[in-house]
């Protein structure tokens, strides 16, 4: 296994801004870490860089414990590179920015050259061998830190937001590099995102962040629909068996005919009461089909037709108390919708 936590936290001050009870990565996968911003992403990207340390709990790496001595850190971070998301590069010529690395490896000057050119190719920079590394755009500036992390040969690539603030084409470019890292070089790569669609593009293993914890619930409520017209400002949707939904005509892709929709559990709402639905939120009857415990919430399937997975409070469980075959509706409101 590549990585295992258990029982980890990182608190800041009087705040756990982290809590994984379990955590298994096996190696050689591409991971995906979603969550909104301060869901807890960067924090965990840092502890499996090792360049910081659980405030409780273990970590191992490659099946051995983690000792937090710099003796003991320091041949770990030789084999793990984080990409920041807004990463910085040393004033002067590209290929410096790549022969650092190297030379703290002590890798002899001749092996460093190849070695550089070798991985400016990989990530298509190979014509800014001596570009000023000041003069680069940002997505330019995001494929040099890429190839000065892939040119020490990491076992893992860790990424934060690797494609946040760059222009389409190099938005593409570096989903590709990390592909092909992983692909061709075996690379493991963790890398945090808020879009779902690249998740799927990049990964079949996800990682759900929220408040600093993992949320065990499987992408499921993603659904294909096509766009079948348009009532008031209102786009409408038909998924799978003619189930329709209405949404924000702002929040459709412009001129997009088939579209993905990730309906978010913790914006759902179970009611037997159809007189609950105000303005434009859509009302949906259907069946409760599973009721499960999950942590310290209730986890109900609801089939509409298809089903669809939402939460309810430990309370809020109690006062509604469903059961397994009852009819009722699921609302959903705007806030629930996101389109990709």
């Amino acid at each position: 296994m590549l990585y295992e936590l258990k029982e980890v936290t990182r608190v800041h001050g009087r705040r756990t801004i982290l809590d994984i009870p379990s955590l298994a990565v096996p190696a050689g996968k591409i991971y995906s870490l979603i969550g909104p911003n301060g869901a807890g992403k960067t924090t965990l990207l840092h502890l499996l860089a090792f360049l910081d340390a659980p405030s409780t709990g273990r970590i191992s790496f490659r099946s051995s414990p983690v000792r937090y001595s710099e003796r003991s850190l320091l041949p770990l971070r030789r084999q793990v590179v984080l990409l920041d998301q807004y990463p910085i590069l040393f004033t002067g010529a590209v290929w410096k920015n790549l022969d650092f690395g190297l030379k703290v490896r002590k890798i002899e000057r001749k092996k460093r050259k190849i070695l550089i050119e070798e991985a400016l190719a990989q990530v298509g920079m190979e014509d800014f061998f001596h570009a000023q590394a000041q003069t680069l755009s940002g997505g330019e500036t995001k494929r040099v830190a890429l190839a000065r992390a892939l040119v020490v040969r990491p076992r893992v690539l860790l990424c934060d937001e690797p494609t946040a603030n760059v222009d389409a084409e190099n938005l593409g470019v570096i989903l590709d590099i990390l592909e092909r890292a992983n692909r061709e070089n075996g690379i493991s790569v963790i890398f945090a995102t808020h879009s779902h669609s690249q998740a799927r593009r990049m990964s079949r293993h996800s990682l759900i962040m929220k408040d600093g914890r993992l949320s065990d619930l499987p992408r499921d409520n993603v659904f294909m629909a096509t766009v079948v017209g348009q009532a008031e400002n209102r786009v409408v949707c038909s998924l799978q068996n003619d189930i329709r939904i209405r949404v924000p005509v702002s929040g459709a892709f412009a001129g997009a005919r088939n579209i993905r929709l990730f309906l978010n559990p913790d914006h759902l709402h179970f009611t037997r009461e159809p007189g609950t639905c105000r303005g434009p939120a859509n009302l949906l009857p259907g069946t409760v089909a599973i009721i499960a415990a999950e942590n310290d919430r209730i986890r109900l399937t609801v089939d509409i037709g298809l089903s669809v997975h939402l939460f309810l409070s430990l309370p809020e469980y109690s006062r509604i108390s469903p059961a397994v075959g009852e009819r009722a509706f699921v609302l959903i409101d705007d806030k629930a919708i996101t389109i990709e």
